[in-house]
């Protein structure tokens, strides 16, 4: 009986738990007849998400742009915020933005919230707005 107990202990400690939940997708379109091309939309996004503490990369082959940073990183537990840009329709020129929260570690998801709002997605949108360079929406598919 000890020995199962132990077992059971010593198998929880060392598996971890990964829990991804994500905010809602959006879409970013031009705000006027002029297209908005994906090279200045991840130049844009690198700046502004680069000046908010994110790691960004773009993939030119792939045609997305990520960005990652740390919002925690404890010894047991460590969460990751996750956004990704990349082309939707080469006609109109419209790109998805998509933000996802990584959990992993030793809490179960069950104490985690599955619920995000991601605070730098949604200023993103606002300067996007602001400087008309584009105007982000909910994507509804």
């Amino acid at each position: 009986m000890m020995k199962s107990a132990l077992l059971t202990i010593f198998l929880v400690v060392v598996t971890g738990c990964t829990n991804v939940t994500g905010d809602a997708p959006r879409i970013i379109s031009s705000l006027s007849d002029e297209r908005l091309r994906t090279d200045h939309l991840f130049a844009t996004a690198d700046t502004f998400f680069s000046e908010a503490g994110y790691a960004c990369n773009t993939d030119a082959e792939a045609g997305q742009f990520r960005c990652s940073r740390e919002l925690r990183d404890l010894y047991i537990h460590q969460t990751t915020a996750e956004v990704n840009i990349y082309p939707v329709d080469e006609e109109d020129k419209t790109h998805r933005m998509i933000a996802t929260r990584w959990d992993e570690g030793l809490i179960p998801g069950e104490l985690i919230s599955n619920t995000y709002a991601n605070d730098d997605v949604e200023a993103f949108c606002v300067f996007l707005a602001s400087e008309k360079l584009g105007r982000c929406s909910d994507y509804k598919g």
